[in-house]
């Protein structure tokens, strides 16, 4: 919260170093670190940061294989990074497989179709994510117009573009 992330994640380290290897406590301290690496990457924009959430989710993935938040922050990051865009590509389909309607994992899907050169599909699946938002009546967060707003833009469809952008 105060923007400590070494020290946050040298606390976590702590605890990981305590904790057993099986424990499910332990599985909750790699989320956190992942977490928090994530913010810190968010913050600063330093690859560092994200390098190592991206290592932490994926040293989850094998005990993990179908854990939907494991998978779509996972995709996210790789997407966000431009990093092994096919391979983010898998861990967002899986995630939406999984849990089809959930807008959340929609619109991260739609970002990694986009980051693939798949704007029509990554549209598509982000007027869903939308829809699905407003059937919730909860407000789509910014990120999704965003979203929408660079793949109106790559379609050419500017002045949807900028309503997006506006929104966001």
């Amino acid at each position: 919260i105060n923007g400590q992330y070494n020290k946050a994640v040298e606390y976590i380290d702590r605890c990981l170093e305590l904790a057993q290897p099986d424990s499910p406590n332990r599985t909750n301290y790699i989320l956190g670190k992942a977490a928090v690496l994530g913010m810190a990457y968010t913050k600063t924009s330093d690859n560092d940061y994200l390098a190592k959430a991206i290592e932490q989710y994926e040293s989850l993935l094998p005990k993990m294989p179908s854990n939907t938040v494991i998978l779509n922050n996972l995709a996210y990051m790789l997407a966000d990074g431009d990093m092994r865009l096919e391979e983010a590509l898998e861990y967002a389909e899986r995630a939406h497989r999984i849990k089809p309607n959930d807008p959340g994992l929609l619109d991260t899907y739609a970002y990694v179709l986009y980051k693939n050169g798949k704007y029509n599909q990554a549209a598509e699946y982000l007027q869903s994510a939308k829809q699905l938002y407003e059937q919730e009546a909860v407000s789509a967060p910014a990120e999704v117009y965003e979203h929408l707003g660079m793949i109106k833009e790559k379609l050419g469809a500017n002045l949807e573009a900028v309503a997006a952008y506006k929104q966001a």
